[in-house]
């Protein structure tokens, strides 16, 4: 598959990415460490405003985080262990097997994958990690059940635009040269008004909706607020249930050879 059209590479959608995503990175970033053969050296790809390269430094000793953003990487998270660079998933600026562990968070079904597991291959050590994340809005507050009324109301408005699957099987991973293991999991993220309605403005199709200019941020921001203040009156706090996707990929040593790294973009 070819890279789908990404939302995030505009200037309004960096800051907002910027103001309003959660920090559930840290969750997935545990569940990886043990995982793990070596620890010196780590590639965060696809890393936005570094949210997720932060995390990935309190696993191993250094980062080097990539995104095809410019505005993503003017907001991103200083870090003493975390260098940033602009490069696209499919042509990564490292020499061959130099990774202990390469990461992607929420960012996967935005790329060209067959050319970037060509350079995930290329880039990985032997018994090196490809571990791809997502965090999913579910759309489900424990207690409100009507809830699912104003996510439903929600989709209608800002239909999510296309992508690829977030999903990634077992014969397409071995095709690539990679074995395969994959979890599912839930968890709760808290949330008063102002910072669901900040997290929602960084959704895909939020963004599309503002980018295209059928409605500014105010609007969806003014719409969002009214629409969540029966279920988060001021000062008011709940959590809301999100799934979790974990892969974790391994080069497999009987393709080490066959793949040629990918150069698409």
């Amino acid at each position: 598959m070819t890279s789908p059209a990404n939302p995030f590479l505009g200037q309004g959608g960096a800051a907002r990415y910027a103001a309003g995503r959660p920090f559930f990175h840290p969750l997935f970033l545990a569940r990886l460490a043990p995982m793990l053969e070596g620890r010196a050296l780590g590639a965060d790809v696809a890393c936005g405003t570094g949210l997720s390269s932060v995390a990935l430094a309190e696993v191993v000793e250094r980062v080097l985080a990539f995104d095809v953003s410019e505005v993503m990487l003017a907001h991103a998270a200083p870090h003493p262990r975390v260098s940033y660079a602009r490069a696209s998933a499919e042509r990564l600026p490292l020499p061959d097997h130099a990774l202990d562990v390469l990461t992607v968070a929420q960012a996967f079904h935005w790329f060209d994958q067959a050319a970037f597991l060509a350079e995930a291959r290329r880039t990985l050590r032997p018994g090196g990690v490809l571990f791809l994340y997502d965090d999913f809005f579910l759309g489900r507050m424990p207690g409100r059940e009507d809830f699912a009324d104003f996510v439903d109301a929600y989709w209608e408005r800002y239909p999510a635009p296309p992508r690829n699957p977030y999903t990634f099987g077992e014969t397409p991973a071995r095709e690539a040269g990679f074995s395969f293991a994959e979890e599912r999991f839930t968890h709760p993220l808290p949330f008063d008004r102002p910072a669901l309605v900040a997290y929602l403005l960084t959704h895909s199709n939020t963004i599309a909706a503002t980018d295209s200019g059928r409605e500014t941020a105010a609007e969806v921001a003014a719409w969002l607020d009214e629409e969540l203040r029966a279920f988060l009156p001021d000062g008011k706090t709940r959590e809301l249930t999100f799934g979790g996707l974990q892969t974790v990929l391994r080069p497999l040593a009987e393709a080490a050879g066959g793949v040629r790294p990918g150069r698409g973009c």
